[in-house]
């Protein structure tokens, strides 16, 4: 039975080295300690997990840029610089060494943006809204478990869940703005 128990150990070792190494913690500090970090990194940023300080856009890493805004233009760039669209399951996650995330879009007329949250660790989702302070709560103040349902504000469109992956090419940037 030592065997058994040994490599059961081994298992659970191996899956708790992928998870810290592949699945971003949820650790705001980083993100909104420095004002400057926190100003000059956005959502698509955060949810890739890749500090730029250019205020990062879809597409704009791979020169792709989206046109519109909208579900297929915005994740269209998020493709070209790396992501990978997954299936809206509700159950399916990332493989390798890739984290969740999911993109939303608030419509026009008045509002039209788009939005990036991920999936942390510890089972939650996080998001970093423009300038402003990395958080887990949405716009009730509620942990967010699914950003499906969660109240997302104006961002009532949901396009999808994508998966970032560290060991794939992954391409992201934007032009510095004038407030970094």
């Amino acid at each position: 039975m030592s065997w058994l128990s040994d490599f059961i150990r081994r298992i659970i070792e191996a899956v708790v080295q992928w998870i810290s190494r592949c699945i971003p913690q949820y650790e705001p500090a980083i993100w909104n300690n420095d004002t400057y970090v926190r100003r000059c990194n956005n959502c698509y940023n955060y949810a890739c997990n890749i500090r730029t300080d250019t205020f990062a856009q879809p597409g704009f890493g791979s020169g792709n840029q989206y046109q519109q805004i909208n579900c297929g233009d915005v994740g269209a760039g998020a493709v070209a610089d790396g992501l990978a669209a997954i299936p809206d399951d509700g159950n399916c996650g990332c493989r390798d060494c890739c984290h969740k995330v999911a993109l939303v879009i608030a419509p026009g007329p008045y509002v039209t943006d788009f939005h990036w949250y991920r999936l942390d660790r510890d089972g939650k989702w996080s998001h970093k809204p423009g300038q402003t302070a990395a958080r887990n709560t949405d716009n009730s103040g509620n942990l967010i478990t699914d950003p499906r349902t969660a109240d997302r504000g104006p961002y009532t469109v949901f396009c999808g869940f994508y998966c970032v992956c560290k060991e794939r090419r992954l391409t992201i940037g934007g032009s510095k703005p004038s407030w970094c």
